[in-house]
């Protein structure tokens, strides 16, 4: 599993989530031209918290990490040419959920990465709550279902963005492996200096969980969220 994490870690560093050409490519853009980027930057921080049905009650938890590699739109390359030649904005963090009374969860992600010849960092939070409103177990045909709702933050020397998501997921919990699909919805508020482009757009992510051994757990799924599409990683263990 060490290994897992070291590779998905560095997958994300290598991939360019702390250059900071592309930050100062936004900044001066007037706002039409950054909707699209608010999109594609929507679409990053609101992925990678996606999961089947949670069945933990007071003893669950959750501590992994997540990451999420979201397609960049052919608007946002040719305004922003910091990332012309890249196919997808990533995002990792650091995960950790705790089960609570009435099928509620909570959880909290964080990451900070160091920016490339700068002493700035980027820095991502979010925090959410999931509800189960039916549970999904072996010995039922009945699928169960999650209601999600959460908020992630990106913060840079000159640029901020906010996503706040709401999902609904199914999944059906299998031998070893389970299925799930999300339908969410992500609205995105950037601000970059004095200019403040939103973009609203609908996800849809389909995705399998392994767990071949006790308390672990490994999930990946695609997804579109507008019209681009995208794919999540996630490793960690839980209860």
């Amino acid at each position: 599993m060490k290994k897992i994490l070291v590779v998905l870690t560095v997958m994300v560093v290598m991939a360019g989530v702390a250059r900071a050409d592309w930050i100062g490519d936004a900044q001066g853009k007037p706002e039409a031209q950054l909707v699209p980027l608010a999109g594609d930057l929507g679409a990053a921080l609101g992925g990678g918290m996606y999961e089947p049905v949670k069945n933990g009650g007071l003893l669950g938890f959750d501590i992994g990490i997540r990451t999420s590699f979201a397609g960049i739109s052919q608007e946002t390359k040719t305004s922003i040419t910091g990332l012309k030649d890249s196919s997808y904005i990533p995002a990792v963090w650091l995960y950790a959920s705790k089960g609570l009374p009435l099928g509620i969860d909570i959880f909290a992600r964080y990451a900070s990465l160091k920016m490339e010849s700068s002493a700035e960092t980027i820095d991502l939070l979010g925090v959410g709550v999931q509800y189960t409103v039916l549970k999904d177990s072996l010995i039922n045909p009945i699928p169960g279902v999650s209601l999600l709702l959460a908020v992630n933050n990106l913060s840079a020397p000159g640029l901020d963005a906010q996503t706040i998501s709401a999902a609904a997921t199914v999944s059906k919990k299998l031998p070893i492996i389970t299925p799930f699909a999300t339908l969410a919805m992500d609205k995105t508020t950037m601000e970059v200096l004095t200019v403040k482009p939103e973009k609203t757009q609908a996800r849809i992510l389909a995705g399998i969980e392994l767990r071949l051994i006790p308390f672990t757990y490994f999930n990946i799924a695609a997804s579109k969220s507008g019209s681009e599409t995208g794919f999540q990683l996630g490793i960690g263990i839980k209860n």
